[in-house]
């Protein structure tokens, strides 16, 4: 991987007022608002309602920041930048892993910014359970970065943005992320099970709840990452044989 590539990629999603705003702000306030409207107390499985709500909260902005990655890349290809890259020593994998491991980066300022702000609220959380969540949550992260890869490859500059954005309500609503699923129709509760934002919101609750089937939460996602995985191989030589 060219690491100084990966660094200008950073820095430059970084400098993005859409970055602050958006990817970390949005998250945030989101979180706020639905702890304040779901308030605090124990649920049946023993956590608290509060914490449930961070916990969705982290994993949809990590989720969202890591898909986005494919709005950058949808507009690099419309500006021709892959096709400059060519010219350059860095190869086709090398750059896919650049993007991969960009929206990764995103991810993880995400997850931190929440985290922080439930520690302050006073989440009733162990210090080994704010530590090992973050690891899960940021890891399980993965398959979305590929996705958002994925999505850009197909998309153009101007459209994916927008498809990316719509993209993330349903996720969003139907993998439990803003709202629990134990209090929504039970036909939404069983449409969870096809996004792959309920399984990352399996993998933040299970441990906690000290639930059996994490396993098949991770099963789960490798699957959405190996698939837009293999998908993003094929694009990416079709398109540079275009090129």
């Amino acid at each position: 991987m060219n690491t100084t590539y990966l660094t200008l990629e950073i820095k430059r999603i970084a400098r993005s007022p859409q970055f602050t705003i958006f990817t970390i702000g949005m998250p945030v306030v989101m979180y706020l608002l639905f702890g304040a409207i779901f308030g605090d107390y124990v649920l049946d499985n023993g956590l608290h309602s509060s914490t449930q709500t961070m916990i969705g909260m982290a994993a949809y902005g990590a989720s969202g920041g890591a898909l986005f990655t494919g709005t950058r890349v949808a507009q690099e290809r419309t500006d021709g930048w892959q096709r400059q890259l060519r010219l350059t020593p860095m190869r086709g994998p090398g750059y896919l892993a650049v993007k991969v491991a960009s929206a990764m980066a995103v991810a993880l300022p995400v997850l931190l910014a929440i985290f922080l702000v439930g520690f302050l609220r006073g989440e009733p959380l162990t210090m080994a359970e704010w530590g090992r969540q973050l690891v899960f949550l940021w890891a399980a992260t993965l398959p979305f970065a590929v996705l958002g890869l994925a999505i850009g490859l197909f998309g153009k500059g101007d459209t994916v943005g927008a498809v990316t954005g719509a993209l993330m309500m349903p996720l969003g609503m139907l993998g439990g992320l803003w709202i629990p699923l134990e209090i929504l129709p039970g036909w939404m509760a069983t449409v969870a099970h096809f996004v792959p934002t309920y399984w990352l919101r399996r993998v933040g609750l299970d441990p906690l709840t000290h639930a059996s089937g994490t396993w098949v939460a991770v099963l789960v996602l490798a699957g959405w990452l190996i698939v837009p995985a293999l998908v993003v191989m094929r694009r990416f030589r079709l398109d540079t044989a275009r090129l």
